[in-house]
């Protein structure tokens, strides 16, 4: 193989390695762009929150009873502190998603996952 095929072979090898680093990236969480807005005992915001995170969401005693996904992600939403118990409620961007209109406070959203 001639020099300048080799040298050709390199500048390929490199580019596609750097094309899949830009595609991969460096494998740390993204954040959800946008907000969480959550309505119970108070209203409140929670913004670009991180991928894969878990957030509880209680205000004094009572979680919330809904939740509005203003994100570009998929939430899902436990009726337990530190998204335990059952697998979670998903919440679709731009999605409400409802503990109970009957049952609330006895159900009630406590915390929330990204993604």
């Amino acid at each position: 193989m001639t020099m300048r095929v080799k040298n050709a072979v390199r500048r390929v090898t490199m580019g596609a390695a750097a094309v899949s680093l830009a595609i991969l990236g460096s494998g740390t969480a993204h954040a959800a762009t946008g907000t969480l807005d959550f309505y119970g005992p108070g209203v409140q915001k929670l913004t670009d929150p991180k991928d894969g995170q878990c957030y509880n969401v209680v205000v004094g005693d009572y979680g919330d009873k809904r939740v509005t996904n203003n994100t570009n992600k998929p939430i899902h939403w436990y009726a337990y502190d530190n998204c335990s118990g059952d697998e979670g409620h998903a919440v679709l961007p731009g999605a409400t998603g409802v503990s109970s209109e009957t049952w609330w406070p006895i159900v009630q959203i406590r915390s929330v996952k990204i993604g």
